[in-house]
């Protein structure tokens, strides 16, 4: 937390005459500085066109969205709840949960936790290079954060079998390599939970207690909380929970360039390494960077990134507008629909 420095009032000691008065003693004292808190303001006044927003709120009502932030120049200017929801609401974020997980390798790297993103992975799990084939010895940090790792993916139709093995490290590990690490896109939740345990292992702390300590308590996400596997290996994946307003503080710090007041959470190389491409998938709706989405909104193209998780858990930035929305949903339909909300809400802004 920043801290402010104050000097306290001057205290001197008086004899009988002003000549004889001895020396002001001077103390600094540290005071904690007033913790942060959301500031709202009305739309118009941070560069949104409030008239769209009618139209905005009817198509929330349409479907189940639960949820919706908007923040922009760090203001709150709209919010939406449907009943039985508020501010306070705590929503798991399916795999959404990647790109705080991804955030929390990025500060191990910067902190000497972890090497670098090219360590391998045998580094820590050395049991792969029994495995009968030599490309698990090509596998890479980077190669997990952009899914590229070429292990057959846990998701889709091997996801519930994943889910309800006994042991989902082991699981992972020993299934098959189906493309050369670093050749192919395919997403899994896999290649994130072997980050989550790569970072407990090399920090020697849960992801929570890591998260807590470097990016959670620094940016006041107090709502936080992650589910584990049952060897009590955090399920980073998938199973990170917290409220939209702690959504909206975490693509805030992303969009601040991994700073929050005053201080650097993230390095900038890694807010810009993650949220650029790593790898252009040539199909889909957008491209990946580590763990995040990466593509443009609105009829001017402007660049953006975003986590997305299932039924419709999401916090978009766009840098250039400084905008930020998150949205929270109970949806299994198109998701189209997200696209259309967010270029409207992106056309609606001007700078």
């Amino acid at each position: 937390m920043c801290v402010s420095f104050a000097a306290c009032a001057r205290e001197t000691e008086q004899n009988t005459t002003a000549a004889e008065q001895t020396t002001a003693e001077i103390f600094a004292v540290t005071q904690a500085a007033p913790e942060w808190e959301w500031q709202k303001d009305a739309p118009d006044n941070q560069g949104l066109d409030s008239s769209v927003l009618d139209d905005i709120h009817s198509t929330f009502d349409s479907f189940n969205l639960l949820s919706s932030v908007i923040v922009k120049n760090g203001y709150i200017i709209d919010e939406y709840f449907k009943d039985g929801y508020d501010e306070s609401s705590v929503f798991v974020l399916n795999s959404a949960s990647k790109s705080v997980t991804s955030a929390l390798i990025g500060i191990a790297i910067d902190k000497g936790y972890i090497e670098s993103v090219d360590v391998h992975l045998s580094e820590y799990f050395p049991q792969v290079l029994q495995n009968g084939d030599a490309r698990w010895a090509q596998i890479t940090i980077r190669h997990l954060l952009n899914h590229t790792s070429g292990i057959d993916t846990t998701d889709d139709a091997g996801w519930m079998e994943w889910r309800n093995s006994e042991n989902w490290i082991e699981y992972i590990l020993n299934s098959p390599i189906i493309s050369d690490p670093g050749a192919e896109f395919s997403y899994s939740t896999g290649n994130t939970h072997l980050l989550a345990a790569i970072l407990e292992q090399a920090t020697g702390m849960s992801e929570y207690e890591f998260g807590r300590q470097y990016l959670f308590g620094p940016v006041g996400m107090d709502s936080v909380r992650i589910d584990t596997d049952a060897q009590g290996v955090s399920d980073g994946g998938n199973g990170i929970h917290m409220t939209p307003y702690d959504m909206a503080r975490f693509g805030l710090l992303f969009m601040n360039n991994g700073a929050w007041q005053g201080e650097q959470i993230l390095s900038r190389q890694w807010v810009a390494d993650s949220t650029s491409v790593q790898y252009d998938r040539n199909t889909g709706c957008a491209d990946y960077g580590y763990q995040w989405w990466v593509r443009t909104f609105g009829d001017n193209d402007y660049p953006a990134f975003f986590a997305q998780g299932h039924a419709g858990q999401y916090i978009f930035v766009v840098p250039q507008l400084e905008l930020v929305i998150v949205f929270t949903s109970n949806y299994t339909g198109r998701t189209s629909i997200y696209w259309q909300l967010v270029n409207q809400i992106v056309n609606a802004c001007y700078e």
